[in-house]
């Protein structure tokens, strides 16, 4: 399997598990890769750790729901793996530049999503 085929499928396999409890090792094994060698590789290829890119994928997902749904964002929030509002909303602060609750209340539309 070439890198790029080992990066798709990484890619793939990150989407399929946006709500799971995954690590970046998980990822590296679903392409049978080490950690190590798949961490360089997708970093070479997509610009962001694997890290960076599964909280990226997250984020915007998370997104996407406070717009589109009237759920709590707490809950949002543990279906993305944030195990506390506050870490949560840290986070989203940080990739939107605004808290969850006013993303919502503005009903922003972000290219990023």
């Amino acid at each position: 399997m070439s890198n790029l085929e080992a990066v798709t499928k990484a890619l793939g396999f990150i989407e399929r598990h946006l709500r799971d409890d995954i690590t970046i090792a998980d990822v590296a094994e679903s392409v049978y890769y080490s950690l190590f060698h798949f961490s360089r590789v997708f970093n070479r290829a997509v610009l962001h750790t694997p890290y960076d890119y599964i909280m990226r994928r997250r984020l915007s997902e998370a997104g996407r729901e406070l717009l589109n749904t009237g759920r709590k964002i707490i809950d949002i929030a543990f279906d993305f793996q944030f195990n506390n509002h506050e870490t949560f909303s840290r986070a989203f602060k940080r990739m939107f530049r605004q808290n969850p609750m006013e993303w919502r209340k503005r009903k922003c539309r972000d290219p990023r999503l």
